[in-house]
């Protein structure tokens, strides 16, 4: 076998041994989501209540942490997540820039949209 063959050979075996370690673990994205999820809730009842903007944007940036845990192969999952955490940037700027109506809602719809990524990824595992 040649050395570039022997190298490629390699490779292969690197990239789906890397791949079989990042595989899903169900255990630990439900654990996120339900974190997340929890977070939001708790954020989305202190803009209800009045709480100062600062203090709803430091939640936001606690909940943006824990999603990073939410990591599938499941490619409705993902999008969702995304468009979530989207929400997610967009109610915290809101927030800072003293725009609450705005941040609330967005805010809101963040929540929704980790709740629906809940369900679906319950649904799939």
């Amino acid at each position: 076998m040649t050395l570039s063959k022997t190298l490629l050979h390699a490779l292969l075996l690197f990239t789906l041994s890397f791949s079989l370690q990042a595989a899903d673990n169900p255990e630990s994205i439900k654990l996120a989501l339900e974190q997340t999820v929890a977070k939001l809730t708790e954020a989305v009842a202190a803009v209800d209540k009045g709480e100062d903007a600062k203090k709803v944007a430091e939640m936001i940036v606690e909940a943006r942490q824990l999603q990073k845990g939410i990591s599938t192969s499941d490619s409705k999952v993902s999008v969702k997540r995304s468009q979530s955490n989207h929400s997610l940037v967009l109610a915290r700027n809101s927030l800072l820039d003293g725009d609450l109506k705005a941040g609330a809602a967005q805010l809101k719809e963040a929540l929704a949209g980790y709740q629906e990524v809940k369900e679906k990824f319950a649904a799939a595992h």
